[in-house]
């Protein structure tokens, strides 16, 4: 069994439709979303539909449970980045909202475990970004391959027999994309792994639309980086009046510029 682990998909369906078509053309029999259907993007009621109709397994992030009212009003009244899931909320139905209400926070597979930013607290939506919380994460299951999302950048963490914690392909993992390619290894059977998915729909510093695959028969993992047409979707955010980020801001003068 193929299964495709897909996170961050951020109100950007353009995106989303590339990488499901991506990973159908892999052969990939399951899909799990690792959460974030809403946020950043420009439409979340279309992302909302796709995920609904081609996802086997969705998981709840903290976007997600932001548009839908479950974050306190303190967190986001200091979160920026929730007033855009504040204004989703109003694109979705009631039976929409209803829905997303319903996603559970982990995921268990038979061989690994899911979530959308740690598993150590999986509602507190921390981040796995250096090496002492990937450590904290390896010690909170006894999983020998979890997946994870959150951060918009894929990241593969290994813990060795010995108990050493290291990164894993991270230079190869940063550097943006021309053309769509695979970076793959096989599991060794004594290590364990935390694999950060990237983004589908929002990337930052790989500026490339990233999931994951796992072949659970063949043991190997691999991580799809397809170019990102950022062009269109910034173009896509400025028509539908979207406030876009300084460093999102930077990239579109970047490219007006070539």
């Amino acid at each position: 069994m193929k299964f495709a682990i897909i996170s961050d998909v951020h109100a950007n369906p353009k995106a989303l439709d590339a990488a499901l078509a991506d990973a159908h053309r892999f052969g990939c029999g399951k899909f799990i979303l690792l959460g974030d259907v809403t946020g950043y993007g420009y439409d979340p009621k279309g992302a909302l539909d796709i995920v609904r109709k081609n996802f086997d397994v969705i998981l709840m992030g903290n976007h997600d449970s932001a548009c839908i009212g479950l974050e306190p009003e303190w967190e986001v009244m200091t979160n920026n980045n929730y007033d855009l899931d504040r204004e989703a909320r109003e694109q979705l139905t009631e039976e929409d909202r209803l829905w997303l209400r319903g996603r559970d926070y982990l995921h268990e597979e038979e061989g690994f475990s899911c979530t959308h930013g740690d598993f150590s607290n999986p509602r507190m939506w921390n981040y796995i970004l250096y090496r002492e919380a990937a450590a904290r994460n390896f010690l909170s299951r006894p999983d020998g391959l979890m997946f994870c999302g959150h951060t918009h950048a894929a990241a593969i963490w290994e813990r060795t027999a010995k108990g050493v914690c290291r990164p894993k392909l991270a230079k190869r993992l940063m550097r943006p994309v021309m053309k769509a390619e695979s970076v793959s290894f096989k599991l060794n059977p004594t290590s364990r792994y935390i694999v950060n998915v990237g983004s589908v729909g929002y990337p930052r510093n790989d500026l490339c639309c990233t999931y994951g695959i796992y072949d659970a028969t063949a043991r190997r993992m691999t991580i799809r980086r397809l170019p990102f047409d950022f062009k269109s979707y910034i173009l896509e955010m400025l028509d539908r009046k979207i406030q876009l980020p300084v460093w999102l801001l930077r990239i579109m003068l970047a490219a007006q510029a070539t």
